[in-house]
């Protein structure tokens, strides 16, 4: 959806994935694979250069540890396969991360590339901004190195990433502070103390525990030896300045506010560095700790692999995650029979109350007149920003529900509803979804 309306930027976030999306859509169509390209793509190449950076700056164990914890670790591992805003923030980030340390400990020249970089790192995610303040804080906190300070090199490089953003910004200045409004609004969610569990607990699993405790422990203990003048190693402040900064931020904003699982993901990039230069250095002393962090990794990987392809866990429904994959499939295939037989809908706009389905509908079917999303008693979309609830309304309109009964609260909205049809998505037999499909007509100005 983003690549089929390209800007400098969206109500969720900013452009980078759009533009990789497109790519990969140019290369090999609008599929499933041409979506998903751009991001096996950038997964791979960070995969390979994360080998060779650890390999040339510390030493072969440590290259390859970086590759293997990055290749196989379910929450990195899911760049490679899914299209989100997450993909280039990782790829970015974390290659910002690696022209930041060159500039600090081999050219400052590098300073200039490291900028470019993290201002593409902050046009893919705002959250790479905690990225950059470590990369500021750095020189302040490590006394060697505050000749930084004095070098224009190292404030340019901050005034690249700002160049590199500010079309983010003055996109968001010509649309209203769209983004701003959204997500201050989405960041504010109220927490709980068990939402706060749920984040970090269920971060330490996907993750593994193993590199969760390393990325928890190590910064602090590097922090600790920093303000006691006692610094053992400076490439390893570094990275754990990197790491705490972005880890203090989204464990104290996570007590306040709902966080999805994902959010906290620029936590994890330095930390990735931090463990693999630790049990890089002495591999021999973490033979089971590698074994165990790996091993929970794979394990996780091919279990979602496995009950992709041949489910086998006594889970239904919701509880299986696997079902996202297919769970469109029968409606896709089924309304794509009905429209044939019914052509005089041609012409008719399908809508739907997530984005989810229209989105998949604009993938598959490629409708004439694009599906969009009515986000009533729902969460802004593109498609809200693109498609106004109000200006849907002076279109004829097919819905798509789930279950066989329509919405109440959309109900106020139309004074015409038919029902059309009912369809269903089977996996292995058994009913994984249903949806009922609606003719909308006669709306109301305002709701009744």
């Amino acid at each position: 959806m983003y690549s089929r309306h390209l800007a400098w930027g969206y109500i969720d976030h900013g452009p980078v994935i759009a533009i990789v999306i497109k790519l990969g859509i140019f290369l090999f169509g609008e599929n499933g694979f041409g979506v998903r390209f751009g991001a096996l793509a950038l997964y791979t190449l960070l995969s390979v250069f994360l080998y060779f950076f650890g390999k040339k700056e510390f030493n072969k164990n440590t290259g390859v540890i970086l590759f293997t914890t990055y290749w196989i670790n379910i929450l990195f591992h899911t760049n490679g396969i899914v299209s989100t805003p997450d993909v280039p923030l990782a790829f970015f980030s974390i290659i910002a991360i690696i022209f930041y340390y060159k500039a600090y400990f081999e050219d400052a020249n590098f300073f200039y590339l490291g900028g470019f970089i993290l201002g593409l790192a902050l046009l893919s995610k705002i959250s790479a901004l905690f990225i950059a303040a470590g990369f500021g804080l750095f020189p302040v906190i490590c006394s060697q190195f505050r000749v930084h300070l004095k070098d224009f090199r190292f404030y340019f490089s901050f005034l690249i990433a700002f160049a590199v953003f500010s079309p983010f910004i003055i996109w968001n200045v010509q649309n209203d502070w769209a983004f701003v409004r959204y997500q201050g609004a989405h960041i504010a969610q109220k927490g709980s103390v068990s939402t706060f569990f749920e984040l970090w607990a269920g971060s330490a699993i996907l993750l593994g525990p193993v590199l969760f405790y390393y990325t928890v422990s190590l910064p602090w203990k590097q922090l600790n030896l920093a303000i006691k003048n006692k610094v053992s190693s400076a490439k390893e402040l570094y990275f754990a300045v990197v790491t705490a900064v972005p880890f203090v931020y989204f464990v104290s904003h996570s007590f306040f506010s709902r966080f999805e699982l994902n959010w906290p993901a620029p936590v994890f990039y330095g930390g990735l560095f931090l463990f693999s230069i630790h049990t890089g250095k002495a591999v021999e002393r973490f033979p089971k700790c590698l074994i165990f962090q790996w091993g929970l990794s794979l394990f996780l990987v091919l279990l979602i692999s496995v009950q992709t392809m041949l489910p086998f866990l006594p889970v239904k429904g919701k509880n299986d995650i696997t079902n996202r994959y297919f769970i469109y499939d029968g409606l896709i295939k089924n309304l794509e029979l009905f429209l044939l037989d019914n052509t005089e809908l041609k012409n008719y706009r399908i809508s739907a109350n997530n984005y989810q389905i229209p989105s998949m509908i604009n993938l598959y079917l490629k409708p004439e007149k694009e599906a969009a999303c009515l986000s009533v008693n729902y969460h802004q979309t593109l498609y809200s920003f693109l498609y106004p609830l109000e200006s849907l309304k002076k279109d004829r309109l097919l819905f798509i529900g789930k279950g066989d009964s329509f919405p109440e609260f959309l109900s106020p909205h139309w004074s015409q509803i038919e029902f059309l049809t009912s369809m269903e998505t089977e996996r292995n037999g058994n009913l994984i979804q249903k949806y009922s499909l609606w003719k909308l007509s006669k709306p109301f100005t305002e709701p009744n």
